[in-house]
């Protein structure tokens, strides 16, 4: 997700994590316990084609990953608990390809050109945005080269949440277990503890929201990542994501939960969920009223959906791990840039950074700093460092 000051202004960090504590089991296993938990009943779907450089490096760090490896077959475990039968397979098709399919209906430079024009004129985008942030490179006709597989896709940007091999598969799961949980809390106190709450929507959306980070980071041949560009006022991964659930044919409901991860359509974030839905039919090339996703509202435009559903508001509250996981990861970044200055391994200090965290996780390092001290974190890193391949 891409974090906003107003965003989390609008948001009871203590009663997030009030819930949280009570419903999320832990996720995150500590250095040690990795390879020992190590479950992979579904293998590591391979990519189409070739990968640059960047991307097939990151690919091999997170392949030797024991977590990685348990980690996809958890978030596909969750997926196929998706009761509807077309979902539930769109929901996997993304999961083992993540090539875009929206870019397909902009073939050309001038049809993509076009894209971002219309993009501009609604303010979406700068007029001389480059055409690349909407069409990350691998998403053109004839590409020599195939999209980087979901599970070895960073979660952020350089210096972001979850940035390494396996960040992506990790966020999501997340999400979507907390989607789940919240769907059973909700059900819980206000339903009477009927199924109210609609759990193929909400599972599905919050493994479809991020599902273009794949596209808009990749990795560089020194392990750095593309810079993200932003779309109607957020990172390009969410209306492309949005743009790809369209193509695919989900619901205007589904379509709305979707893209109310990074806001809410409430207390004053109506207009950028509006905006979001659509910037991401502009980029599927279909209208978005005739879609079902927006009406007029006098000179501008509001929700279709009116009023939202539930299940808008669960999606936005399972994305919210970034409250933790930014500070974890700006911590032990710190601590890695300096162990790396100490020890210089054979790579660049991107690619460490990317070969420590796959095989441990920020979280799980952090954890260990703040619960047990400089000397505990010290010999976790090391036992690490003892797996490590850089090549």
């Amino acid at each position: 997700m891409c974090v906003s000051e107003s965003r989390s202004a609008l948001f009871n960090r203590a009663a997030f994590f009030g819930v949280a504590a009570t419903v999320a089991a832990p996720l995150v296993l500590g250095p040690e316990a990795i390879a020992e938990a190590a479950d992979a009943r579904y293998p590591l779907p391979m990519p189409l084609g070739p990968l640059s450089p960047g991307n097939a490096h990151a690919m091999r760090l997170a392949e030797r990953s024991p977590y990685v490896r348990t980690l996809y077959s958890n978030v596909e475990s969750l997926a196929r608990t998706i009761g509807a039968t077309d979902l539930r397979e769109s929901v996997l098709r993304f999961l083992r390809n993540s090539t875009p399919d929206f870019a397909a209906s902009a073939p050309t430079p001038e049809k993509r050109t076009a894209v971002r024009d219309a993009l501009a004129a609604a303010g979406f985008v700068k007029a001389d945005a480059p055409v690349s942030g909407i069409f990350p490179a691998g998403t053109e006709p004839n590409s020599p080269t195939a999209m980087q597989p979901f599970w070895s896709t960073p979660g952020s940007g350089n210096g972001s949440h979850h940035a390494y091999p396996g960040g992506l598969a990790t966020h999501e799961y997340f999400n979507a277990s907390m989607s789940d949980a919240f769907a059973k809390n909700y059900d819980s106190h206000y339903f009477g503890g009927r199924p109210t709450v609609d759990r193929d929507t909400i599972i599905a959306a919050a493994l479809y929201h991020d599902i273009m980070k794949t596209a808009v980071f990749q990795w560089r041949d020194d392990g750095t990542m593309f810079e993200e560009a932003t779309i109607a006022g957020t990172g390009a991964h969410h209306t492309l994501s949005g743009a790809q659930a369209i193509v695919h044919g989900r619901t205007p409901r589904f379509v709305t939960t979707l893209l109310s991860a990074h806001a809410a359509p409430s207390l004053g974030d109506e207009k950028q969920v509006t905006d979001w839905c659509r910037a991401a039919a502009i980029i599927a090339g279909v209208d978005p009223v005739a879609y079902g996703l927006v009406k007029a509202d006098g000179a501008g435009w509001k929700l279709a959906a009116d009023p939202v559903p539930t299940e808008c508001f669960i999606n936005y509250l399972s994305d919210h791990d970034y409250v933790y996981s930014v500070h974890a990861a700006h911590v032990v970044d710190e601590e890695l840039k300096a162990r790396y200055a100490q020890w210089q391994p054979p790579t660049t200090l991107a690619w460490y950074h990317a070969a420590v965290l796959s095989q441990s996780t920020a979280i799980a390092l952090y954890d260990t700093l703040a619960r047990n001290g400089e000397s505990a974190f010290a010999n976790a890193l090391q036992r690490v460092e003892a797996n490590l391949a850089f090549t």
